[in-house]
């Protein structure tokens, strides 16, 4: 038998007698994990492997080829269950949160409409005349959207509600808050969003306390994919890598979908979270009004490019508005440029990603801190011929 492998949270023991099987350490204080199977075995197989252990499965995360399982406090089925020649992982339902600083929020009161100072520095406003995401759909993976809102209202076309509650209420403020950044309406109050008319499709993935569980994330992903949605703000992130949670995004990277997540508030280097770590997310750090890193924002080589994430006015829920500071802010303001680039022309999420970066504005800091730079919406679609239904573009 292999070495243990000793890393946060997790152990990793490799059964060879039975192939490369991931056993994370089982937590004796969490009742679900994640059971992922190797690729080929159907839903029906992977129920009946689960079922002959004993084992009793929560729910079924097909985007990952994996269940959510029940586990009682014993261990010894979930440890014969690893050695089963067709699973190729166990891992606990990691927790993560939402990438806000909470004590630098601010309540504001609008009257007037004004466009929030992130807006304006990523160049939103001159692309308003020909370009504000008509016909794009965002996904925005979160706490809920306050849908009564009289700055969203309009812009959100269908909720989802995967916690075991199905509660769709933002009971927290931060799902409506990154929304606003993306699509607050032109309509004379409050703020306006970046892409101002682009249709939302959220997701409460996370609760009141801005928690929740990579099966969440998995299930509101699926969710998204089966709406045809476009793009998907994810301002949240998990310390640890989930192997569930990487199947789920790759598949739907495959799906066309382009993902866009906060890189994290961790500060210093090598701090940048999951999912925004992944290859397949473009990774958003946070920028203050200076043009320097915030000083809560994550840093690493994962970070493909910055922008506003501090003191940033947006929608809050109840109707209301607030300053809000965090990567969970900056990413929002990419998502929308992601989103504009879109209604100007079909293109790959990879090559979206190479339009972002390629146009971005070197502010000179550390590569690891700012990526390709500050986005720049004016530019990038500048840089794009219009060819919304070419699909030329679709080829990468």
């Amino acid at each position: 038998m292999l070495p243990l492998l000793v890393i946060p949270y997790c152990l990793n023991l490799m059964l060879g007698a039975v192939g490369a099987h991931l056993l994370n350490e089982l937590n004796t204080a969490a009742k679900y994990k994640i059971v992922g199977f190797k690729q080929g075995l159907t839903l029906r197989k992977s129920q009946e492997v689960i079922e002959s252990y004993g084992i009793k499965i929560k729910k079924f995360l097909p985007l990952a080829n994996a269940c959510l399982c029940e586990v009682d406090s014993g261990e010894s089925s979930i440890k014969s269950l690893a050695m089963d020649p067709t699973v190729e992982f166990i891992e606990d339902d990691l927790e993560g949160e939402v990438q806000v600083v909470p004590f630098l929020s601010m309540d504001i009161k609008k009257s007037s409409q004004e466009i929030p100072w992130g807006v304006q520095k990523i160049g939103a406003p001159p692309v308003w005349k020909d370009i504000r995401g008509e016909g794009v759909r965002v996904g925005i993976i979160d706490t809920g959207v306050d849908l009564n809102h009289p700055d969203l209202k309009d812009n959100v076309k269908e909720v989802c509600g995967v916690l075991d509650c199905k509660n769709i209420i933002d009971d927290n403020g931060h799902g409506s808050h990154v929304a606003g950044t993306i699509a607050a309406l032109d309509n004379d109050i409050g703020v306006v969003g970046v892409a101002p008319k682009v249709d939302l499709y959220p997701v409460k993935a996370f609760n009141k306390s801005g928690r929740g569980n990579i099966s969440n994330v998995i299930d509101a992903l699926n969710w998204c994919i089966e709406k045809k949605v476009q793009v998907v703000n994810m301002s949240f992130g998990f310390t640890n890598n989930s192997m569930a949670l990487e199947r789920a995004i790759k598949e739907a990277y495959r799906q066309n979908i382009v993902l866009v997540a906060a890189a994290g508030n961790s500060g210093g280097d090598d701090s940048v979270m999951y999912p925004a770590k992944y290859p397949e997310v473009i990774a958003v750090a946070a920028s203050n009004s200076g043009n320097k890193a915030a000083w809560f924002s994550s840093g690493g080589p994962e970070v493909d490019v910055i922008a506003p994430g501090a003191g940033i006015p947006s929608t809050y829920k109840d109707g209301g508005y607030k300053s809000m500071s965090g990567t969970s802010m900056a990413s929002p303001h990419v998502t929308a440029a992601c989103a504009l680039i879109l209604a100007k022309s079909n293109m790959s999420p990879a090559k979206v990603k190479e339009v972002l970066m390629s146009t971005a504005i070197d502010l000179g800091l550390p590569k690891n801190k700012q990526g390709a730079g500050l986005v720049n919406v004016s530019k990038a679609t500048a840089s794009i011929k219009s060819s919304k239904r070419s699909s030329e573009n679709q080829q990468f």
